[in-house]
């Protein structure tokens, strides 16, 4: 497993997410609605991790077990900066923020689909092309 590439990608993620919740928080008709918020920021996630996820394996052989060792790197990057950025700066109690049952589904969300992208991508990385 590359670690550095591996950072890197939770830490785009991050960013990603970051921004994505920023714009929702002030997009009239949705900022009143966490879920919906939420259930935008889920659907997003799906091409967004696929194509990071297609980044990182460029240059490390997907598997599934890499790829769910990737999105357990990317949730403790993110994990790692919430706690250092997003719950000192804007939400101002870890209480609150920890106990939202939408960031875990994120979380399982991100571990699933990069388990997924290794499994796919090892599909088409390792495709016998001698016949």
């Amino acid at each position: 497993m590359k670690y550095l590439r591996a950072g890197l990608f939770g830490l785009f993620l991050w960013i990603f997410i970051f921004v994505i919740i920023s714009v929702l928080m002030f997009l009239p008709g949705v900022k009143d609605s966490d879920l919906f918020q939420n259930l935008i920021l889920w659907v997003l996630l799906i091409p967004f991790v696929m194509l990071l996820a297609k980044w990182y394996f460029r240059k490390d052989e997907p598997t599934s077990k890499k790829g769910l060792m990737l999105g357990i790197v990317a949730v403790l990057v993110g994990t790692l900066l919430d706690m250092i950025i997003t719950v000192p700066v804007f939400v101002k109690s870890f209480s609150v923020y920890y106990s939202d049952w939408t960031l875990y589904i994120g979380m399982l969300e991100v571990l699933v689909l990069t388990t997924y992208a290794g499994y796919e991508f090892d599909a088409t990385f390792t495709v016998d092309t001698d016949k």
